[in-house]
C-alpha cells in the first residue's frame, strides 16, 4: 500500500472512531449498539479483495479494540477473519457491486462478524452474550451496518482509489486513445 492510501486510511479510520464512539455507542436499540468497526472491515474485504481487505481489518480491529473491554486482539482476529471472507465472495459482484449487493454483503457480513466475535469470546473462556441479548446485537449491528453499507464502500473505494482513477472508474483521456 502507498503513502497515500495509509493517509486516507487514517483519514476515514479517525472519522469513523470519532462517529463510533461520539455518535453510534449513545444509540442504543434493544440493548445494543451498531458497530461501524466491523462494517469496514466487511467493506475493506469487498472493495480491496482478501487479502488487503484483511489486513484493513486486522487494523480497524486494533483501533476497536482500544474501545472495548475484551482482550486485546480479538477483535483484530474477527475482523481479519471476517474481512477476507467477504473477499473471497469479491469476485460474485463483478466490476462494480450494485448498491444492494453491498447492502446485503454488509448484512450478511454482519451477522457473521458478530457470530463469530461471540464464538472467539466463549472459546478464549470470556463473559459472552446470553442467546436471546445475542439475537438483539445481530440483529441491530447487521441492519444498522446494512444502512451505512454504501456510504462505507464509497469512502473505502476512495482510500484505495488508483492515480488516474476515480472512486473506482477509469479516467479517458482528452485527446481520445492512443494509436
Amino acid at each position: 500500500m502507498t503513502l497515500r492510501v495509509w493517509r486516507r486510511l487514517f483519514v476515514v479510520g479517525f472519522v469513523v472512531v470519532l462517529l463510533q464512539v461520539c455518535a453510534l455507542q449513545q444509540l442504543v436499540f434493544l440493548g445494543a449498539h451498531p458497530d461501524i468497526f466491523l462494517l469496514m472491515a466487511v467493506c475493506a474485504g469487498l472493495v480491496a479483495g482478501p487479502q488487503l481487505g484483511a489486513l484493513v481489518g486486522f487494523v480497524v480491529g486494533l483501533v476497536a479494540d482500544i474501545f472495548m473491554p475484551t482482550p486485546y486482539g480479538l477483535s483484530a482476529l474477527c475482523y481479519v477473519l471476517v474481512a477476507f471472507g467477504v473477499g473471497l465472495v469479491r469476485p460474485l459482484q463483478g466490476d462494480r457491486a450494485p448498491h444492494l449487493f453491498q447492502v446485503a454483503t454488509g448484512f450478511v457480513g454482519s451477522i457473521g462478524g458478530t457470530l463469530l466475535y461471540e464464538v472467539l469470546m466463549a472459546l478464549l473462556g470470556q463473559p459472552h452474550l446470553p442467546r436471546a441479548e445475542l439475537v438483539d446485537v445481530v440483529v441491530v449491528v447487521s441492519v444498522a451496518n446494512a444502512i451505512l453499507a454504501v456510504p462505507a464502500v464509497w469512502a473505502l473505494r476512495w482510500i484505495f482509489a488508483l492515480p488516474g482513477r476515480r472512486l473506482g472508474r477509469q479516467v479517458a483521456p482528452a485527446h481520445g486513445p492512443l494509436r
